[in-house]
């Protein structure tokens, strides 16, 4: 037995001691694993009991939230296959950050065939990520072209709304012609979390013809419709708004998450006068979490609106797609067998 392999053989024997809970000081093994370490890991992977597995994702995610030099996407790629719903589902948010475009058909056969609602709905999300990557030409016009194409297969579909809704938000990132008209579907439905979605899909659109709409519903006395509201100013960077927000953060005492929203689209919005309130609240604050999230939207501020904050109030992982460079040639072949499993072809377009 090799000396690494001798030296993840305890974590392996952690995992299966089942009168003991998982000692916290061996997450950080389960980090970019060696093939050798996932071979083994594969091996006992159907034998670990449920629980364990979904109290060892949960217990990487959070372990990924504050520490961005983790990578958890091996053992999150092999577990996205597991028998457990939930387990995908954790398996799935472990991937968050992770931009290599062979997930793009994983999560597809997840999103249309998963026989679990959250399973295919958490899939939807994460293709959103994708959705942003072809906007920016990180990845090839042939899955950009069948992810969109699938996403709206599934707005316009029979799925549950807890899927076509997460269709939807991943949808906003995308220029192409027919989310405008999906997103007015979804403000016309009676469902007030459509109109969440939709609100959501706007912050992510870069398109100013919604500004009326994210404005109109800042006064809403609901709580989830506010907040993406909010979220959606910021993101769009509504000067409108800001005025607006400035005046609810003297609202928001009794509600941290509101309140941390709107410090940060107030940063994104920018302007002398946010800069005057934050730094106001700053030395009026007692609270510390309160004061690090002010101090990292003054530097939003100074950045002009560059950081991604409401990400990190999503506690999304860290991003560790860093490396990827280096097998550009084999990405572009499995791109390749991509396209044949999603059965598009190279040159197809957009469906009208």
């Amino acid at each position: 037995m090799s000396e690494k392999l001798s030296k993840f053989a305890p974590v392996l024997d952690a995992l299966q001691d089942y009168d003991h809970p998982f000692p916290p000081r061996l997450l950080r093994d389960f980090s970019d694993l060696t093939p050798n370490n996932l071979h083994d890991l594969k091996a006992v992977w159907p034998e670990i009991k449920t629980e364990r597995k979904v109290a060892l994702l949960e217990d990487l995610e959070n372990v990924a939230e504050s520490d961005t030099l983790v990578s958890f996407d091996e053992l999150a790629k092999m577990a996205v296959k597991d028998t457990d719903p939930a387990v995908r589902v954790l398996s799935i948010r472990l991937l968050w950050e992770c931009e290599e475009a062979r997930l793009i058909p994983i999560f597809t056969e997840l999103m249309l065939a998963d026989d679990s609602q959250d399973v295919r709905a958490a899939a939807a999300s994460a293709l959103g990520k994708f959705v942003l990557l072809g906007e920016l030409e990180a990845i090839s016009d042939t899955l950009r072209i069948a992810n969109v194409q699938n996403l709206i297969d599934v707005v316009k579909g029979e799925d549950l709304p807890q899927v076509r809704r997460r269709a939807l938000e991943s949808l906003g990132y995308s220029s192409h012609p027919k989310v405008p008209e999906l997103i007015e579907y979804a403000l016309s439905q009676p469902d007030i979390q459509w109109l969440t979605s939709a609100l959501y899909a706007m912050g992510r659109s870069a398109d100013d013809r919604w500004a009326e709409r994210v404005i109109s519903h800042l006064d809403s006395s609901d709580g989830e419709i506010l907040f993406e509201a909010v979220r959606a100013a910021g993101e769009l960077e509504l000067e409108d708004a800001r005025d607006i927000l400035i005046e609810k953060l003297d609202e928001t005492l009794d509600d941290q998450e509101l309140r941390f929203a709107i410090i940060w689209s107030l940063s994104q919005i920018g302007g002398e006068s946010v800069k005057k309130k934050l730094e106001e609240l700053l030395e009026k604050t007692s609270e510390d979490d309160e004061a690090e999230w002010i101090e990292k939207a003054l530097d939003n501020l100074e950045l002009g609106g560059q950081m991604d904050g409401m990400e990190m109030m999503e506690f999304d992982s860290p991003d560790h797609s860093a490396g990827e460079d280096d097998n550009d040639d084999d990405d572009e072949e499995e791109e390749e067998d991509d396209a044949d499993f999603l059965g598009i072809d190279e040159d197809e377009e957009y469906e009208n």
